[in-house]
């Protein structure tokens, strides 16, 4: 299978859109739990933080009122030390926020803090430094009966809940990952119980398609599904079944059309040949009852009689059996000007002009000369004999679409409406010394070549016939 039908196939596209679907809500919903996971840490945090700050502001009264400053360092050392580490510096200002003791890692340089700020704050500060991944509270130190006294500021480390979310994290990712992959892995499955039974009548409507009619498919699944390998099975069987019907009734029709067609050309023939040997069966009677040989005139009536019967006989074999020929390279135009040239006495004795629109750059055609030859000549006297009181004799060669084409456009006086499905018929014909066999020969002939002949007539405006040969 190449990779592009891989891509285009149904059951590709459902596993993806699956995988997809499984994937894409594991994100969301790890990403909903992550931010929200963090959103609690933090609060959890500041009110640790705030709750710190407030114990470490009173437990500095003391200390900051007997400016025992070594007493508030090892205060901030301890608070520094306990809780986890979450305190990552402290500070004490006087109250115009002046610097009293400052403890902090050496590693960690808190932001600077405007004094007016400081001295000028009643309540609890929290201000939140992601730069740091600190939280920067500040509080009043307050003595009772005295007031404020001084200022803590405090600085609660990230640190603790920076290590709890990546910890979060990686579980939620390794989770999202099994989910997806238990997710591609459910799709996979699902994708291939739904699309084999599909899969299956897919290669069974092929089977149909390549003319194995009457092939079922193996009924699985469940269902619509399972309905339609039924209903796939009942309606392969219900067309084999027709078209054996069909094929039989077209045998049985071509039958009787051979039938009638035999039919056909056997009264044709009796009827043509019927006439000669009555003319013959006459002078044999009279020569008989009158008792005296046969003259010379007789004689030679009964020759030409045998000849035209020889003659409808040899047209009739032509027609009904002709001959393998052998195709070539051929130029019809070389043709056309064979058939002008041979025609040109009835041409002039007829009266009639002759017109010659020949292109000379049309491809040759693959063609029996001779047959051909025959096809165009058939063609040419019939329109001389159609102007018996002269006229005009077009004719013209040209090339397009595949196809070359070789028309002859005479005069005359046209062919009836009722006579012209006919034409093409063996034995039809409208002279009197005809045998109806030359054009139905031609129209012969043109089909062996895989070509075509149409007539386009009109009453009192002539007839166009042509002739046209693949290329």
């Amino acid at each position: 299978m190449t990779i592009k039908r891989l891509l285009n196939s149904i059951a590709f596209r459902i596993s993806i859109s699956i995988a997809l679907v499984v994937a894409s809500t594991t994100v969301t919903v790890a990403w909903l739990i992550l931010r929200e996971e963090r959103h609690v840490l933090e609060l959890e945090l500041q009110k640790k933080g705030t709750y710190l700050a407030e114990i470490i502001s009173h437990q500095m009264v003391e200390p900051l009122l007997y400016e025992e400053r070594y007493a508030i360092y090892s205060l901030f050392q301890s608070s520094m030390t306990a809780e986890k580490g979450i305190v990552a510096f402290g500070e004490v200002y006087g109250l115009k926020g002046e610097p009293i003791v400052k403890v902090y890692d050496e590693k960690l340089k808190p932001p600077h803090v405007d004094k007016a700020v400081l001295s000028g704050s009643q309540s609890i500060i929290l201000r939140d430094n992601p730069a740091l991944q600190i939280y920067d509270i500040s509080v009043p130190i307050v003595a009772k009966g005295l007031g404020t006294v001084g200022y803590l500021r405090l600085g609660i480390t990230k640190k603790f809940l920076i290590e709890t979310l990546a910890g979060i994290k990686k579980k939620l990712y390794l989770l999202s990952s099994v989910i997806v992959l238990s997710g591609i892995m459910a799709g996979l499955w699902m994708a291939r119980k739904i699309i084999r039974p599909v899969l299956i009548l897919n290669q069974g409507v092929k089977r149909v398609g390549s003319g194995e009619l009457g092939a079922e498919v193996e009924v699985i699944g469940e269902g619509e599904i399972k309905e339609l390998s039924v209903a796939f099975n009942e309606m392969s069987r219900k067309v084999k079944e027709s078209v054996d019907a069909i094929k039989a009734a077209q045998e049985n029709l071509i039958r009787t059309e051979k039938l009638y067609a035999l039919g056909e050309f056997s009264a044709g023939l009796a009827h043509e040949i019927k006439n000669p040997l009555t003319s013959i069966k006459m002078l044999m009677q009279t020569a008989k009852e009158k008792n005296h040989a046969l003259c010379a005139a007789d004689i030679e009536i009964i020759e030409g009689e045998i000849n035209r019967i020889d003659r409808i006989v040899k047209e009739f074999l032509a027609f009904a059996r002709p001959a393998k020929a052998e195709f070539i390279s051929t130029d019809i135009n070389e043709l056309l000007k064979e058939v002008i040239t041979l025609s040109r006495p009835n041409m002039e004795q007829s009266n009639i002009n002759l017109i010659e629109e020949l292109d000379f750059s049309i491809p040759k055609v693959k063609a029996h000369p001779d047959g051909m030859r025959q096809v165009i000549l058939n063609i040419v006297l019939n329109a001389i004999q159609a102007m018996e009181r002269g006229g005009t004799l077009k004719v013209t060669s040209s090339a397009g679409d595949g196809t070359v084409s070789a028309c002859i456009h005479d005069t005359g006086p046209g062919i009836p409406d009722e006579n012209l499905n006919r034409i093409f018929d063996p034995f039809f014909t409208t002279k009197e010394d005809g045998t109806g066999m030359g054009l139905a020969i031609a129209y012969n002939i043109v089909r062996e070549h895989g070509g075509s002949m149409e007539v386009d007539t009109a009453i009192n405006r002539g007839t166009i016939v042509s002739i046209l040969l693949p290329t």
